[in-house]
């Protein structure tokens, strides 16, 4: 009857926890933005018009998933630059997504996105510009993505020195 008790009671405070938002989903988010340095062109529709840039600029990415979501898209592709197989991560937020969803598209939308993959959490070099973005997987070959796409190469950021005071 104990153990009955104590998981409800568990129960009871996850349910109170997320009723009063504590959780977090209810907070504010602070929206990082597009960094200044990414150019606005060029836009695509969809991430396999990323993937199809990369090959007419002499990168040729063999698919290897791809997904689709209302809003966005997503190529997973293997190029080989310099004889080594680079895969690269391609995700498009489509431009077109206000005739789908009330609100305006924003590029602010799409730098959340790349805030947080080059944060401390996850450490990503990503090519970037227009409504894009490439994670590749071998930063080194960043400028070699970003020159054939014509966007630009943004480095990870430093992660946070373990130990130390937050101010």
């Amino acid at each position: 009857m104990a153990r009955v008790a104590s998981t409800f009671a568990a129960a009871a405070l996850v349910l109170l926890t997320a009723a009063c938002g504590v959780g977090g989903a209810d907070a504010p988010r602070a929206n990082e933005g597009m960094p200044a340095n990414v150019p606005t062109q060029p836009e695509y529709e969809a991430a396999e018009d990323v993937r199809n840039a990369m090959g007419q600029a002499g990168l040729e990415c063999d698919l290897l998933r791809r997904t689709q979501t209302r809003f966005s898209s997503r190529s997973d592709c293997v190029a080989v630059i310099d004889g080594v197989r680079v895969e690269n991560e391609i995700h498009v937020l489509d431009p077109r997504i206000h005739v789908l969803d009330p609100r305006e598209f924003s590029r602010s939308d799409i730098g959340d996105s790349i805030a947080s993959r080059r944060g401390s959490l996850y450490g990503h070099t990503i090519v970037a510009a227009g409504n894009w973005y490439v994670w590749v997987k071998y930063a080194d070959f960043a400028p070699q993505v970003a020159k054939a796409l014509e966007g630009v190469t943004l480095r990870a950021l430093e992660p946070p020195v373990l130990g130390a005071r937050l101010e």
